[in-house]
């Protein structure tokens, strides 16, 4: 069942009663990372799907589905890094979560939701989203929208696998869009696991790699796109240490690719 959301307490009076298919209006945010999303403009009228995942770090089920990596696989198998097809956001919707909540260590929370999230995730206050709209039934409502005229058709939030989300998103035949395999590296990725602990960290992490042939690149880059640490890992059951204790605090992303596998995953540099 999804858990009902209590409105009261973020500030909205009534809870709408139909659910929330319709026009999703047009909102501009700002990630983690500082960078900013805009649904219409930098999505929709690019002809992609936006996948907007409306939750709550004290969810339940929203947690489940973090745990599923559902949605991380459609954003690297059809997100930039992959056919370039799709969007997917996180919008933490409690305007009371702090950033310590977001990456699990705060009171009001069930774990680190920025483990092996690479897309944006947005936790603000007060609230731009109106919930009345975006998750007018509780947490986690996952909006699939329809770039051609902006409609919210399809709410997956409990649809648990890649196979069962990319299903349901080709069901709805969102203007001729096809999400198929991606190409032979994202197959791959599929079947690679990479493991980064602790995470956050004051510096030094330790990269388990399975899954991969040969010789494996293990890199990481800065929010703006810049390489700021690279090196090689034996492939399978490698354990690669690296230390960012030189860098400023923050998010980067760490990349490990071999000759046709590539997983990105998010680590988190503590002051």
């Amino acid at each position: 069942m999804k858990k009902l959301a209590l409105f009261a307490t973020l500030g909205v009076a009534t809870l709408a009663a139909s659910a929330q298919f319709g026009t999703a209006p047009d909102f501009n945010v700002t990630d983690l990372d500082g960078n900013t999303h805009q649904l219409y403009a930098d999505i929709l009228d690019q002809g992609l799907i936006a996948v907007v995942d409306v939750s709550a770090t004290w969810c339940s089920p929203c947690w489940s589905l973090h745990g599923s990596h559902a949605l991380q696989d459609l954003h690297e198998a059809y997100g930039p890094d992959g056919t370039n097809q799709l969007r997917v956001i996180f919008y933490e919707a409690d305007a009371t979560t702090t950033l310590a909540d977001v990456q699990g260590t705060g009171s009001a929370t069930l774990g680190d939701w920025t483990d092996g999230v690479t897309y944006p995730i947005i936790n603000e206050s007060p609230l731009t989203l109106d919930l009345n709209i975006w998750a007018p039934l509780g947490f986690p409502t996952v909006n699939v929208i329809r770039p051609s005229d902006y409609e919210i058709v399809l709410d997956t939030w409990n649809l648990l696998s890649f196979d069962a989300q990319v299903d349901a998103i080709n069901g709805a035949n969102i203007d001729g869009i096809v999400l198929g395999v991606a190409n032979t590296a994202e197959m791959a990725a599929g079947q690679a696991k990479v493991d980064v602990y602790p995470n956050p960290s004051l510096g030094e992490f330790a990269v388990e790699l399975n899954g991969f042939s040969g010789v494996a690149t293990v890199e990481v880059y800065n929010i703006v796109g810049r390489k700021v640490w690279t090196s090689a890992a034996q492939g399978e059951g490698a354990i690669q240490r690296i230390d960012l204790g030189a860098l400023e605090a923050g998010n980067y992303l760490l990349r490990v690719s071999d000759d046709v596998t590539k997983v990105t995953r998010r680590v988190t540099l503590l002051d």
